[in-house]
């Protein structure tokens, strides 16, 4: 890569004008390029159709003495600016390739918002409600005032009110808009103001949506009643098109900010090299032992803030054994960075320490911003020969639609918390689209545990993901589990397929139901001919959803009955051949789908109705599985699917055994279904994924066989809080306390606490 470069990366229609030296000294490109020649920064035009990912190549020219020079093929700058909105599905792999590639800053990986969902975002925070109105009336002397968010180096919004507009197009500056308006002096410097609060207070939120968005523009109505309201968001090439000729000073202005952003960005890039550098090169000299060399120990602590350019932690006498104030590595999430260690006179008492009885330390403004500590948590630290980590950090992973997600959304989630305080620490929820790759931080939000409540906050990309949505790039993921060093767990979407797979496996294919996938409709009908009734199943779904039944019609020789279960309601068809079966599976686009077939188990069943059971797995530690909970799932009066939504209930394994009527042992019965469940996981910790939880459906028949027929990665638990609540929390926990053990740190029992005192002379 490029490191004295910018790229300023072109549409195809973009790079043929400028290749044809089809523009003029006032041109955009013109003033990219005389830009970078002042801060001695080469400015390279690339297209965005001819940009190798895989060779870190692109084809770029330059502008030099109002020349076009080509350079064909030269490596991808480090910086790119994306001055252009592009539509194209390929245009817009390109782009988010760019923005995740580890050695790319670009700048603008969007470029426009779609107001509906912004304005969805913004409703959802109460006091910026009164300023999104969906439908705006605008009157005769209703004037459009137009500024500008333009984002820094510390991603904080810079937002500037660029011009204002009647409804006959014509341009104003803000002072003689108002005037139209208002002629009070101190109301226009009011509503200045609140403009620009507004804007700030919208652009904030959107940071935690849109990180990648470094330029916008916003359209606010303000009638002669004074009242603001956000009319929709523009690009700013938009705004430079408005400018253009109307205040060529300001349209200069905002054409070359991205060089001087860029320029900002090389320069820090120097420094934290150097900064590294110098690092590696004093950590040669010093080794730092701790006071219990070649062990970790924790200790919980509480951050407070002093004003320091400097990273410097300040560490009490004690906890690290080194009279010396050194070099030393500190980790929070993935982000590393090493700072100077001041080791104070102060003894560190310890005794009680724990999340109510924090050790409190010390560290510098620039150290809490560079690793984007959040002050309000207790948190443990991990000492050990190596480097201190803080934590434990917990990412609750969110799918790409990221206009979904807001604190009411995320209010579900808070009952996992009803034992935070046995390992404190940062959980966030994000956002695969809230990512920035370069500084390895997420925007979203934080759990604050005081509050019990979901705030807007970022933090470095947490050590352990728990994967809550399947809907997400497969190279993201990729990306994450390497950062996380394979601690993003449920990393794989594992469906029926999966399932299928495992057909050949010996520990537990005595146990699978024979399954077979739809790819030929007589394999279909064989099946059903020998089986005479089977269930087909949809892949990718789960709980029930896309279900159908198959039976023979015992009434007419040839004939099927067809038993749709995909609504609320079953409906039933009568088929009088195979050719009216395969039109009518036809007709409801099943063969468009990825689906299986599989023999339909006579389940025992409880006052006639049949029911399947749910065992829950979840990983208590590395490599060690336990069994969390067993619920069976009642079928509805009149059903074949044991789906508490369609009219069903939950009840205890021993309830049903002892209601079935059947001469079977309970205790045998759970003791092999375990066992199976046991076998399954122990097998999935021999895949390359990473699991960590499964709802496992397990189905007995008539004889009390266990029968394995689907495995959930993304399982359910509304049964549990009917028959156990407490068992229904301690599911919810679990994955937490997973978590918190992958990197390490502790989950204490309510009765641990520490005893001692660490004192350096001991």
């Amino acid at each position: 890569m490029l490191g004295n470069t910018i790229g300023i990366l072109l549409s195809r229609r973009e790079w043929n004008k400028l290749n044809r030296a089809n523009f003029d000294l006032e041109t955009s490109f013109y003033h990219y390029a005389k830009k970078g020649e002042e801060l001695n920064l080469e400015v390279v035009f690339i297209p965005i159709n001819n940009i190798s990912i895989t060779e870190g190549k692109a084809e770029a020219i330059v502008i030099k003495n109002n020349t076009i020079i080509h350079k064909g093929m030269v490596n991808i700058p480090s910086i790119i600016y994306n001055p252009t909105k592009f539509n194209r599905k390929i245009n817009i792999k390109m782009i988010r390739e760019l923005s995740q590639h580890p050695n790319v800053h670009l700048i603008n990986e969007h470029h426009v918002l779609k107001d509906k969902y912004v304005f969805d975002i913004i409703q959802s925070q109460p006091e910026l409600q009164k300023y999104v109105n969906n439908e705006i009336y605008q009157t005769d002397s209703s004037i459009t005032f137009y500024l500008l968010g333009q984002k820094n180096m510390k991603q904080q919004w810079e937002v500037f009110i660029i011009f204002a507009k009647d409804l006959d197009e014509k341009k104003y500056s803000y002072e003689d808009a108002y005037q139209l308006i208002n002629n009070n002096h101190t109301e226009k410097e009011n509503k200045n103001v609140l403009l620009n609060e507004i804007s700030q207070n919208i652009l904030s939120i959107i940071q935690y949506y849109y990180p990648g968005l470094n330029e916008i523009g916003l359209q606010f109505i303000l009638n002669q009643d004074g009242e603001v309201t956000l009319k929709s968001f523009c690009t700013k090439k938009s705004i430079e098109k408005d400018l253009f000729g109307w205040n060529q000073q300001l349209w200069k202005k905002i054409v070359e900010w991205p060089i001087e952003l860029a320029y900002e960005i090389k320069l820090k890039n120097e420094y934290l090299k150097e900064i590294n550098n110098q690092n590696e090169h004093e950590n040669d000299k010093f080794q730092p032992s701790l006071y219990l060399e070649g062990t970790d120990y924790h200790v919980w602590v509480k951050f407070e803030p002093f004003q320091d350019d400097e990273m410097i932690i300040k560490v009490p006498k004690g906890i690290l054994k080194n009279k010396l104030n050194q070099l030393y590595d500190i980790q929070f999430g993935v982000k590393k960075e090493t700072c100077v260690y001041f080791i104070s006179k102060e003894t560190a008492y310890l005794r009680n320490n724990c999340y109510e009885y924090p050790l409190v330390i010390f560290v510098s403004s620039s150290l809490v911003e560079r690793m984007r500590i959040p002050l309000n948590l207790v948190y443990q630290l991990k000492i050990s020969n190596e480097k201190i980590m803080i934590g434990p950090t917990i990412g609750f992973l969110l799918g790409e639609k990221n206009q979904l997600y807001n604190p009411e959304y995320m209010k579900k989630f808070s009952d996992r918390f009803g034992k935070y305080e046995k390992f404190g620490g940062l959980a966030i929820a994000f956002s695969t689209r809230s990512i920035d790759w370069n500084e390895k931080i997420v925007y979203g939000m934080i759990y604050d545990p005081k509050q019990k409540k979901w705030i807007y906050n970022s933090a470095p990309i947490p050590s352990t993901l728990y994967r809550r949505n399947f809907h997400q790039n497969k190279k993201t993921i990729k990306q994450l589990r390497d950062i996380t060093e394979n601690q993003l767990f449920n990393s794989h979407h594992f469906k029926k397929s999966d399932l299928y797979n495992l057909r050949e496996d010996l520990e537990i294919s005595d146990h699978l139901p024979e399954t077979h996938i739809l790819d030929d409709m007589d394999k279909l009908i064989e099946f059903i001919n020998l089986k005479q009734k089977v269930i087909l199943k949809p892949v990718s779904l789960s709980r029930g959803r896309g279900i159908f039944i198959i039976e023979k019609n015992k009434e007419e020789l040839e004939g099927f009955i067809l038993y749709d279960y995909r609504k609320k309601y079953r409906v039933r068809h009568l088929l009088s051949d195979s050719i009216a079966l395969h039109d009518m599976l036809e007709s409801l686009g099943i063969f468009k789908q990825n689906y299986l077939f599989q023999t339909y188990i006579p389940l025992l069943n409880v006052n006639e109705r049949p029911f399947d059971v749910r065992v829950v797995m979840q990983k208590y530690k590395k490599n060690k599985w336990v069994c969390s909970g067993i619920e069976c799932r009642i079928a509805g009066e009149n059903e074949d699917l044991t789906n508490i939504a369609r009219g069903g209930k939950a009840m205890t394994l021993e309830e049903v055994i002892q209601d079935s009527g059947k001469n079977l042992s309970y205790s045998k019965i759970k003791n092999k279904m375990l066992l199976i469940c046991h076998d399954f996981c122990d097998l999935m910790d021999k895949k390359e994924e990473h699991y960590a939880e499964f709802g496992l459906d397990i189905a007995l028949d008539e004889q009390g066989y266990p029968w394995l027929l689907e495995a959930n990665i993304f399982p359910s638990f509304k049964g549990f809080k009917d028959i156990d609540f407490e068992m229904y929390l301690k599911i919810r926990y679990q994955p937490l306390f997973y978590a918190v053990k992958l990197q390490g740190f502790d989950v204490l029992e309510e009765e641990s606490v520490f005893d001692e005192v660490y004192n350096q002379n001991q």
